[in-house]
């Protein structure tokens, strides 16, 4: 567990490295491009986001969703 995030957080710093250096502000988009590329599903997140806008489908977990209309129910947190 310690050992996973150590190496975690050792990529995120090196990811965020040039932004600090640059002084440019680090997007959320940024941060969605970087963990989708992590993670290795761009396809996959992207065929979900797709089929969510296309489809009625039922969420669980208390309605929270965002609904900005981009088929992505994540919300950026403040603070």
């Amino acid at each position: 567990g310690v050992m996973v995030y150590n190496h975690l957080k050792e990529r995120v710093k090196s990811f965020l490295q040039p932004f600090a250096e640059s002084g440019r502000a680090v997007g959320a988009e940024d941060i969605k491009a970087y963990f989708e590329k992590l993670r290795g599903d761009e396809g996959a997140i992207k065929a979900a986001g797709d089929g969510a806008a296309g489809t009625t489908t039922t969420t669980t977990g208390g309605g929270e969703g965002g609904g900005d209309g981009d088929g992505d129910n994540r919300r950026e947190q403040s603070g």
